[in-house]
């Protein structure tokens, strides 16, 4: 009897101490995982910004062809 109590105290110190180790892991987890939530989204306001830096440059882009497109046809027009 005495065997089987000591192998059943032996076995829940075993769980206690997984226990333990996956708290631990668990928090070490929690902490990654704020700091890929953070640089994620950091990521994604860069992304953001960049891609609203493109839009503009492509708007001022097209802008600037079309007048160059516009003083083409006048030249056409007045021959040269």
């Amino acid at each position: 009897m005495s065997t089987k109590l000591q192998l059943l105290e032996e076995k829940i110190g075993q769980v206690l101490a997984r226990l333990d180790e996956f708290k631990t892991a668990n928090g070490t987890l929690m902490t990654e995982n704020r700091r890929i939530k953070t640089q994620m989204a950091k990521l994604e306001k860069d992304f953001n910004k960049l891609r609203l830096d493109h839009n503009d440059q492509t708007a001022a882009m097209k802008s600037k062809l079309t007048a160059m497109l516009g003083r083409i046809e006048e030249l056409e027009k007045i021959g040269l």
